[in-house]
């Protein structure tokens, strides 16, 4: 049997301090991100339970001042984008419900046919928030919730 000669260089030992530090870095943007994705979880599902009290309540200033509010949220999702990063369904769950809200919003303060057509974009967008925000309590790791609070309170009106 004939024993290899060959050497190993330099280059490779540099590998395995490379390979461990990638894994490491990785592990760390990947708490970091959860930890971001349960923070908009939260704000959105609290976000969720404001938005139907208003909504029973006929308070569209309140609305408005929520969408407004959840914009921050949309804002640092667009950036998140535009950098090369993936949008999360709880961002997508807080677009949904933004829009809900403003539409709700402006529903409220209108009378006859406008009314009507925009109570329907904040049922639709209230859909969407229901199946956006299943898909982020999958991925935040929460409890999966009904999330129709929002869509009833509306159907309500």
């Amino acid at each position: 049997m004939r024993a290899s000669t060959r050497r190993l260089s330099p280059r490779w030992l540099a590998l395995g301090p490379a390979a461990f530090s990638l894994v490491v870095a990785t592990g760390a943007v990947q708490a970091q991100d959860k930890a971001q994705l349960s923070a908009v979880h939260r704000q959105v599902s609290t976000a969720e339970s404001t938005i139907a009290k208003a909504i029973t309540a006929g308070d569209s200033n309140s609305l408005f001042r929520i969408g407004t509010e959840l914009g921050r949220i949309i804002e640092a999702a667009l950036e998140k984008r535009e950098s090369g990063g993936e949008v999360s369904a709880c961002d997508m769950a807080a677009h949904s419900l933004a829009f809900a809200a403003v539409s709700a919003s402006d529903g409220l303060a209108s009378k006859g046919e406008p009314r009507k057509a925009l109570l329907d974009d904040a049922v639709s967008a209230s859909s969407d928030f229901r199946k956006d925000m299943l898909t982020c309590d999958k991925q935040a790791g929460k409890k999966t919730g009904s999330h129709t609070s929002v869509e009833k309170a509306l159907r309500a009106l």
